[in-house]
């Protein structure tokens, strides 16, 4: 029984990089590949239509289902690591394993955008360059974060884009601090994912 966990361990462990491996490639001209990439596609594509398909992984731009994907594997690979190492798994491992991934998955998403706001700063300081086409390209990602912002916090008729977009990064800033403080825990805080960890069932 053992023997069989390690073997699956190590086959979704490989397909993960196997997954992550397709979604880099596909970044850039794949079909030039040719026989390869089709064998990739046909490995990955049907896993990834599980999530491709759930609405509320995209939002504009932005199709956030293969991490979603990932992340799901991510944590049978732990369930799997634990089941392997200790012969057991309790609920509470389970839920401090989803709230490990999910957290996961949201702080590489407002690191993402916490570095897109600090380049889009960049030019505010320099007259002239704001309107250069890479900026606007920055621009275009960060921008319904930072519209979103300014619908919750309405600071006033003179405020413009330039303070929410301050205000943006800011609040980015402080949810990736808090939200890692909450979740793992720090000092004498003991954080949701020990909590769950503990839990005897």
């Amino acid at each position: 029984m053992l023997i069989v966990l390690r073997i699956l361990f190590y086959i979704l462990l490989a397909y993960v990089f196997l997954i992550s491996f397709r979604i880099v490639l596909g970044w850039f001209a794949p079909r030039s590949l040719g026989r390869p990439w089709e064998v990739i596609t046909a490995a990955t594509d049907p896993y990834l239509r599980l999530f491709s398909r759930m609405q509320f992984l995209r939002a504009g731009l932005f199709d956030f289902s293969p991490v979603a994907a990932i992340l799901v594997l991510v944590v049978a690979l732990i369930l799997l690591n634990r089941l392997v190492s200790y012969g057991s798994i309790t609920l509470g491992f389970v839920l401090a394993s989803v709230v490990a991934a999910a957290w996961s998955g949201v702080w590489f998403l407002l690191l993402f955008f916490l570095i897109v706001g600090v380049l889009r700063a960049i030019p505010l300081g320099f007259r002239g360059v704001s309107g250069a086409p890479l900026w606007k390209a920055v621009d275009t990602v960060i921008r319904p974060v930072v519209i979103w912002v300014m619908r919750v916090f309405r600071l006033g008729p003179q405020t413009g884009y330039t303070q929410h977009l301050l205000l943006t990064i800011g609040l980015l800033l402080v949810s990736l601090l808090l939200g890692d403080y909450i979740i793992w825990g720090r000092g004498p805080f003991i954080g949701i994912v020990r909590i769950l960890e503990s839990l005897p069932i």
